[in-house]
């Protein structure tokens, strides 16, 4: 707690910005780069590709029928219980695992995302931001990540500051500004063929889960007023247009999904415990063993993982993704020729599964054909440019092929994203010696490093500027 507290006040009152009146999109980028800076540091972002990409795959579904947007829309999940969702300026959104895990089905997390994204394309946050005086952006940044967190950890650090506790009051949406993201995220969310009643079902599902609120939690209810009301303009709306729905997705794929978020979110013993509870009741439900699986998995008891991941695959043999899954816990169980061949035959089928290939990157590497590895990597590197562990291994990669400025530049990422600041600028320091001197990423490492020696030059306070700078 006083480290999140520390936290705030550095950002609060070192990290200056002059005060602004109108925000740019320059600037709404800028915020909700920091917002993503500061959840990182956290620790509470998911980084799993599977979870992650999938969540991007509803998105992306959504955002080829919203039209122009002025940002590259960008998908996290959050761990936290509380059923929440947030846009923030630069068009950033998040969606908690609390949220995945309690859904039905994708309709729902579809009617979230078309509402978060109308949110972003009318430019609402970043509007109310603009009405209130004497800010920086740094301010704003922190006060966001507590409303995202709620009552978590940041939103407690939030908390302790009186100007950070009013301001949550005053970013708060209106009535106004929900109608009209209902309004388009209805639109957004029709033309992508998804049916409209998962959006108010995940409605009611937040309703029926108020009793979990308190007066201090700035949760999804508080941050998005007048839920009863939207309720019945949504069911006012589907009355009136009648919207066909021409999209069905795999209900296999969110219950797989869900189950993962499960896993990597709680106790891996205690599930095992009830999964195997469970199948002695339902002895031949797959999702069970699924869970089994994973959770077996997660407590390294790779034999029996790998034993009850293809009686999965035996119960479903047209659900590929399992087969995926499968070849995840061979290359966890160092069985890399078991891993090899069931990656390659799947990432040739599928060829846009991001998450596949990384894996299938990862056996390349550790079977030291880093040739192939490293263009996986180098195809990859924009997918996973906020995924602090792909850096890591990127720049073990570089290592193997003696490229040693290559390797500490991805080392200088990893850090960065793990907010180890010092650490980071050691790494972008011995990259500036190791890289070639014609090689145009040195003259890019030349740029941050004079940035960086700069702002310490110039005091404490715009140190922690130096995250702009790199």
């Amino acid at each position: 707690m006083k480290k999140l507290i520390a936290l705030s006040l550095v950002f609060l009152f070192l990290f200056q910005y002059p005060a602004f009146a109108l925000m740019s999109h320059e600037d709404e980028a800028k915020l909700g780069q920091k917002v993503l800076e500061t959840l990182q540091k956290q620790g509470v972002l998911l980084d799993d590709p599977e979870i992650v990409g999938y969540v991007q795959d509803v998105g992306e579904r959504i955002i080829a029928h919203i039209g122009p947007h002025y940002f590259p829309f960008k998908f996290y999940v959050v761990k936290d219980p509380s059923l929440n969702a947030f846009a923030v300026p630069g068009g950033m959104i998040f969606v908690n695992t609390g949220l995945l895990e309690e859904i039905d089905r994708e309709d729902e997390l579809a009617g979230v995302l078309a509402h978060e994204l109308a949110h972003v394309q009318a430019r609402h946050l970043a509007k109310r931001i603009e009405k209130l005086t004497r800010l920086n952006l740094a301010t704003v940044a922190v006060t966001i990540a507590g409303l995202l967190l709620g009552g978590g950890q940041a939103g407690q650090a939030v908390a302790v500051t009186s100007s950070a506790l009013a301001m949550t009051k005053a970013l708060s949406y209106s009535r106004a500004d929900e109608e009209e993201a209902d309004r388009l995220g209805f639109q957004y969310l029709t033309a992508a063929g998804y049916d409209p009643r998962g959006f108010v079902e995940v409605f009611n599902k937040i309703v029926r889960h108020r009793w979990l609120l308190s007066s201090t939690t700035p949760s999804y209810l508080l941050t998005h007023p007048g839920t009863a009301e939207r309720i019945s303009y949504l069911e006012s709306m589907i009355e009136y247009y009648k919207p066909k729905v021409t999209y069905k997705p795999d209900p296999f794929r969110l219950r797989r999904i869900q189950v993962r978020v499960k896993v990597l979110t709680h106790d891996a013993g205690s599930l095992l415990v009830r999964y195997q509870e469970e199948i002695r009741k339902s002895p031949n439900d797959p999702m069970l063993h699924y869970g089994l699986a994973l959770s077996l998995a997660k407590l390294r008891r790779f034999d029996e993982a790998a034993r009850e991941m293809s009686y999965v695959i035996e119960l479903l043999p047209d659900k590929d993704d399992f087969k995926l899954d499968l070849a995840e816990i061979y290359f966890e169980a160092g069985a890399y020729d078991k891993c090899l061949p069931m990656l390659e035959r799947y990432t040739k089928r599928y060829p846009y599964r991001k998450s596949a290939l990384y894996l299938l990157a990862r056996c390349y590497q550790e079977t030291k054909e880093y040739d192939k590895a490293l263009a996986l990597f180098k195809k990859l590197a924009k997918d996973f440019e906020d995924n602090a562990e792909f850096h890591y291994y990127f720049g073990q990669l570089y290592a193997s092929l003696e490229k040693p400025g290559y390797a500490h530049y991805q080392f200088f990422l990893h850090f960065k994203l793990k907010g180890e600041r010092k650490v980071a600028l050691y790494h972008l320091q011995l990259a500036y010696k190791r890289l070639p001197e014609n090689d145009p990423l040195r003259t890019q490492v030349a740029l941050k490093l004079k940035n960086a020696e700069k702002l310490t030059a110039s005091g404490s306070r715009a140190r922690q500027n130096e995250q702009n700078a790199w």
